[in-house]
């Protein structure tokens, strides 16, 4: 087989969980292949960078044919992310040669790599379904939401039904799409993971609990910081992680030391991301992983923690839950209870050594069975195999070639600048202009 990815990120120059994902997966997937080739870009990665890492042909979006193509999509100017986007789909297509020489194509949800391929559908397209734009926005409701949101959420809910087959590596994750779709069209299948390391005994590990996540609402440093409270003699938690926005106006490092200054930079200590073989050496060094996500499509973090051999805590809300299983490889509590989590941390905390030791082992255990090649590939294959077998080219669809397709049509901003009241506009400007001269745009 020869297999196109289609991704908005990957490894060595990006550590998110697409990136963890695809470069475990990618590894597990070459002895059966012939070819396999990466594009990366997005709205916000492109570059002329092309190279090889561990065997594979990575290729960056190209800049001048992301612009090439940004502006084929007037359409869309007041949706900025939306069209940004959009337009870095289309010229990873056309960078591709719409998949020539290539058996199967593979995208992800997030950023809208997929468009193309099921607009112009005459090639099999996988997608897999790694936590959407579109499900995002569902899950910060503190940040407002522009136009482009509505539009990520419209477009995953029109178009990805139309993808021959959508993978997911989370339970909770495959029953939403498949809820949101009215269709049994979502499968899942393990996500593969094959760097293990053999663990610390307890008597040889440092007494902190780590967090590697953004400071992210859905993340749940608030529920963490609130069942820290409960807690007596609790060792301090490192959160790792670059910070974001909390809601309008306040990070949510900014706001956690607002509400919660006596645990925030306390107790619990922030540090912004480090490169990753510094967070190897913590993870391996630490007394406990946790994941206190809200939501979380999956988590790899949590998988790093089990396959470094750490007790993990792990929330319910993220898909990573289904490996754990309560007080034999782990510890899962309900998302939104932070009495449990308060439980979580106190019984690991008190772990015996002969009982660390035992979950340590068991949560290595699932990781070299549940997420093993040997396990997981045979199953991707068939749906690969099936996939490419089954697949018949489909006709256009004239709306979808109207609302998805790039042109050369101009589509001024003023014509709907014209369609507001001179009351409307005169008072944004005002405002815009009050903005700017505070220095807050």
């Amino acid at each position: 087989m020869n297999i196109l990815f289609i991704l908005p990120e990957y490894y060595p120059h990006s550590g998110g969980g697409i990136s963890t994902y695809y470069d475990q997966y990618i590894r597990a997937l070459q002895p059966y292949c012939n070819k396999i080739k990466v594009i990366v870009g997005s709205g916000y990665t492109h570059a002329d960078n092309a190279f090889e890492h561990n065997g594979i042909s990575v290729e960056y979006l190209k800049p001048a044919l992301y612009q090439k193509y940004l502006n084929k999509f007037k359409l869309y100017d007041l949706l900025p992310d939306f069209k940004r986007d959009i337009a870095a789909a289309w010229a990873m297509w056309e960078q591709a040669r719409q998949g020539d020489g290539f058996d199967l194509i593979e995208c992800t949800d997030f950023s809208l790599g997929f468009i193309p391929w099921v607009v112009d559908h005459a090639k099999p397209v996988i997608t897999r379904l790694h936590g959407s734009a579109g499900q995002i926005s569902l899950h910060e409701p503190g940040i407002p939401a522009d136009l482009s949101a509505s539009f990520f959420q419209q477009t995953e809910f029109l178009l990805l039904p139309k993808c021959d087959q959508l993978i997911s590596h989370s339970e909770a994750n495959r029953q939403f799409w498949n809820n949101s779709f009215n269709l049994n069209k979502v499968v899942k299948v393990n996500a593969v993971y094959t760097d293990v390391y053999e663990p610390l005994p307890l008597s040889q590990r440092e007494s902190f609990g780590l967090v590697t996540a953004r400071l992210q609402r859905w993340k749940g440093p608030v529920e963490l910081c609130k069942a820290y409270r409960l807690l007596k003699d609790t060792p301090p938690i490192k959160w790792i992680g670059r910070d974001t926005v909390y809601e309008k106006g306040i990070t949510t490092g900014s706001y956690l030391k607002q509400n919660f200054s006596d645990i925030w930079g306390n107790h619990i200590i922030y540090h912004p991301p480090v490169p990753r073989a510094q967070l190897l050496q913590l993870q391996q060094k630490a007394k406990f992983g946790l994941v206190p996500s809200t939501w979380d499509m999956f988590n790899f973090t949590c998988v790093e923690f089990m396959a470094a051999g750490i007790p993990a805590i792990c929330s319910d809300g993220a898909g990573a839950a289904d490996l754990v299983q309560h007080n034999k490889n782990g510890f899962k509590y309900a998302g939104d209870d932070i009495q449990a989590l308060a439980n979580c941390l106190e019984t690991i905390n008190n772990l015996t050594g002969q009982d660390y030791n035992r979950i340590a082992g068991a949560a290595l255990e699932t990781i070299k069975t549940e997420l093993s090649p040997g396990n997981v590939m045979p199953v991707n294959l068939e749906l690969y195999q099936t996939t490419i077998s089954t697949f018949k080219p489909i006709p256009s669809n004239a709306y979808f070639d109207a609302l998805y397709k790039p042109s050369d049509q101009n589509h001024p901003i003023s014509s709907i600048l014209n369609k507001q009241s001179l009351k409307k506009l005169t008072k944004y400007y005002a405002d815009r202009i009050r903005s700017k001269l505070l220095g807050k745009t």
